[in-house]
C-alpha cells in the first residue's frame, strides 16, 4: 500500500512538474502564409482538405475530392492535384493499394506510402518546452535539444512563437542546412484567417480534372528494360501495369500498340496490340521482338489508347532495343 501511495506521488510531481505538458501545435482549422504572401496555405483537418498556392504552382488535397468519376479509387480515397499556371498543366495521384504519388506539396508526415491523412500542421523533431521567460505578448516554446551553427553559436534546434494565450502561430525559427552551411532561419507567420477556411481556395479545383489531368501513377512496366538482340534473332519482353486502367464510360481497357522512332524497319513484333483492364492488369504478357534489319539502337514507344491513358507521355515507358 505505501508502495502504491508513493509511486501516485510521484507520478503527480512529475506530472506537475511540467513533464506532461502538452506541446505546441497549429491550428486545425487556418490560412496563412509562411513566406510574406508568396505562398497561401489553407489546412482544413477537420474536414480533411487542404490548399497551396505559390502563383505558378496550385495543389490540393482531399479525402472526398469533388468531380471524381463516380465508382473510381478517386471517388473513394484521397487524391492530391497539382495545377500548373498559367499552362493549367496538371497532374494527380490516388492514395490507395495500387496508387501514390510522385510528388507532394504538403507535409511529408502527412503521406505514409499509399496512404494519406491530413494531420497537424507542425510536426516537431523534439520534445518542445514551454518557456517561463515568455514575454508579455508571446508564449515561446524551444526544444530540448540544441543545435550549433557554422559560426559557433548555439541555439535550440527549433523554437516557435505563439501570440499570447492562444493558437495564433507568430514564426518559427529552426536550425537547417542550407548548401555546404549550417543555420539558423526564421520564418514569420502571416495568418489570414483562423477558422474553417473560405470555400475560395477548394472551388478553384478545375471540374475536369479527372479527364483532363494525368495520373502519375498510371504506367507501363516490362522486362527487360532494354533488351539486346542480334539480327534474325527474338527476344520476348514481358509487359504489364503498375495500376488499373481508369474506367471511362464503362470501359476499362487500355490497348496498347508500339512505334518505333529511330529505325523504323528493323523491327518486327507480335502481337501487334496488348490488351488490359482492372481485372488482367498485373498479370504479365510476351511482345516477341525480332530483329530484321541491323541498325541503330531503337526506341520502341508505346500508343496507348482507353483506360486513362491518353494523358499518360508514352516515351517514358519505352523499349530500348539495343
Amino acid at each position: 500500500m505505501m508502495k502504491m501511495y508513493l509511486y501516485l506521488i510521484s507520478f503527480i510531481l512529475y506530472y506537475y512538474s511540467g513533464e506532461c505538458s502538452s506541446q505546441p501545435y497549429f491550428p486545425p482549422q487556418i490560412v496563412f502564409s509562411p513566406d510574406d504572401g508568396k505562398t497561401i496555405i489553407a489546412i482544413d483537418e477537420i474536414n480533411q482538405r487542404a490548399y497551396s498556392s505559390t502563383g505558378r504552382q496550385t495543389a490540393f488535397v482531399m479525402k472526398h475530392f469533388p468531380y471524381a468519376i463516380p465508382d473510381s479509387p478517386q471517388s473513394k480515397y484521397y487524391v492530391q492535384l497539382l495545377v500548373e499556371h498559367p499552362t493549367n498543366w496538371c497532374a494527380y495521384g490516388t492514395y490507395w493499394k495500387y496508387g501514390g504519388n510522385l510528388y507532394n506539396a504538403f507535409p511529408s508526415d502527412w503521406v505514409n506510402g499509399t496512404s494519406f491523412e491530413i494531420k497537424n500542421y507542425m510536426k516537431f523533431t523534439y520534445k518542445m518546452i514551454h518557456s517561463n521567460d515568455s514575454s508579455t505578448d508571446e508564449d515561446y516554446w524551444y526544444s530540448d535539444v540544441t543545435c550549433k551553427v557554422q559560426t559557433g553559436q548555439t541555439y535550440p534546434c527549433e523554437e516557435i512563437y505563439f501570440k499570447k494565450n492562444t493558437q495564433i502561430p507568430l514564426r518559427l525559427a529552426r536550425v537547417v542546412r542550407q548548401g555546404w552551411n549550417i543555420v539558423k532561419k526564421t520564418m514569420p507567420y502571416t495568418i489570414i484567417s483562423m477558422g474553417k477556411p473560405d470555400e475560395k481556395y477548394f472551388n478553384s479545383v478545375p471540374k475536369n480534372w479527372s479527364f483532363i489531368c494525368q495520373d502519375t501513377m498510371l504506367g507501363l512496366l516490362h522486362y527487360p528494360q532494354t533488351p539486346k538482340i542480334d539480327l534474325n534473332e527474338s527476344t520476348e519482353v514481358e509487359i504489364w501495369l503498375s495500376t488499373p486502367p481508369h474506367r471511362i464510360n464503362g470501359n476499362d481497357t487500355v490497348i496498347i500498340q508500339w512505334k518505333p522512332r529511330e529505325c523504323t524497319d528493323c523491327f518486327t513484333w507480335t502481337p501487334k496490340q496488348l490488351s488490359f483492364n482492372i481485372e488482367n492488369f498485373q498479370k504479365r504478357q510476351i511482345l516477341k521482338i525480332t530483329r530484321v534489319k541491323d541498325g541503330s539502337q531503337t526506341n520502341l514507344i508505346p500508343v496507348f489508347n482507353g483506360g486513362g491513358f491518353d494523358n499518360v507521355l508514352p516515351e517514358v515507358y519505352s523499349i530500348i532495343i539495343q
